[in-house]
């Protein structure tokens, strides 16, 4: 991974070559950042300088030996630990299990989500399991390091989702971050530094990242994907700014007009079309939980851009031109009193979909419940 590749962030790639410039590489350090923005990428092309043989000013060579070993996850001195999951076959798990697959999807998508790599494991879920990273891994660590490095200066140990760390593995490594043997590294990405043990966070350096700027990303995505600036925009208001899940509904769910199913779905709902409805949350059942979820999310955005739509600056929404028309018909449904519950059960179908519940069951008692909630009338009219 290259600097040059990584969108935005310039702030923060000139501190982290700067360290290596002035030989001011700390030992451990955090990258946090939100869902989908660039902290992996940045800690990957940090590593990937620090051991480049011929660095230029702002970038690795991408030449070298070490850089072509890197861009490839080949590195014997680059260590990989992320969240796994126990299965019959894999009692006590650890991340060299898994390391192809991971790097495998990384190269696919090096904006990808914990949901994503979890799938690997168990596309439906069916375990709940969220992914763990447990204490036989920080055990494989004190072995590894007590080794010599293989080639390079500086071994790297770059531990994705660490707050996925269980109370004795993150006590295991307490030892290993205050003081790790010369020459190790470790880089850890994070997007929950509260849910860190305390005295693992005393012990990092704090690498913030921010969300990738919608302009740049929408350029990036337009180049990448072949899409228009207006559809890159409307996905990335629809997943908030999250480069990974707009990605995913590019290549997974390509050509699918979210505003067209949503439309039809409070249509049927608003004239109590309960046989369309059963065929409907039949269809849907048959979608994938990313689908449907990714739905949902959808309908939680429109239903908060009919509330600025109806009592806020219009120029506040994040609206495209069809989005707009649908809203002069749909947003006077939308008000104080019932966009509040629309968006609670909303959000509770997404968490129990993430259960694993049964959707069809899901989307159809939530139809049900858009057919009283459409109807609810304000109180006091709008002036």
């Amino acid at each position: 991974m290259l600097f040059k590749d990584i969108l935005g962030e310039k702030k923060v790639k000139t501190q982290l070559i700067s360290s290596v410039q002035n030989n001011r590489i700390s030992h451990a350090q955090l990258f946090i950042g939100p869902e989908g923005n660039n902290k992996l990428a940045l800690a990957l092309a940090y590593a990937q300088y620090i051991n480049c043989e011929q660095k230029l000013t702002e970038d690795s060579c991408g030449l070298c030996s070490s850089c072509i070993k890197y861009t490839t996850f080949s590195h014997p001195d680059l260590l990989l630990v992320f969240p796994v999951i126990k299965s019959s076959n894999y009692k006590q798990p650890i991340s060299q299990q898994f390391a192809s697959q991971w790097k495998e999807l990384v190269t696919e998508n090096i904006y990808l989500n914990l949901g994503d790599w979890i799938s690997f494991f168990d596309a439906d879920n069916k375990s709940g399991q969220q992914g763990t990273i447990y204490i036989h891994e920080a055990e494989y660590l004190q072995r590894k390091v007590a080794l010599k490095n293989y080639e390079a200066k500086y071994r790297v140990i770059l531990i994705w989702m660490p707050e996925k760390m269980n109370t004795a593995t993150a006590n295991k490594l307490l030892k290993l971050l205050e003081e790790p043997p010369k020459g190790t590294i470790f880089l850890l990405v994070a997007e929950k530094a509260d849910q860190l043990l305390p005295t693992i966070l005393s012990r990092l350096q704090m690498i913030k990242t921010t969300k990738i700027d919608e302009k740049i990303g929408a350029a990036f995505l337009q180049e990448k994907h072949q899409i228009t600036i207006e559809k890159a925009m409307q996905l990335l208001n629809l997943t908030g700014g999250s480069m990974g899940k707009t990605i995913k509904i590019i290549t997974k769910e390509d050509g699918l007009n979210y505003l067209q199913e949503f439309g039809a779905w409070m249509r049927m709902c608003y004239k109590i079309d309960i046989q369309e409805m059963i065929y409907w949350t039949d269809a849907i059942a048959q979608r994938g939980r990313n689908h449907q979820k990714i739905l949902l999310s959808y309908a939680i955005r429109m239903i908060r851009e009919c509330l600025l739509y109806n009592f806020a600056n219009k120029n506040l929404l994040r609206i495209n031109e069809n989005e707009e028309v649908f809203m002069k018909n749909f947003a006077s449904f939308i008000h104080e009193e019932n966009s509040i519950e629309i968006i609670e059960k909303l959000e509770e179908s997404i968490r129990n979909i993430n259960r694993n519940a049964n959707a069809k069951i899901i989307f159809f008692e939530l139809s049900l419940q858009f057919v009283k909630l459409l109807k609810v009338k304000r109180k006091f009219a709008k002036n």
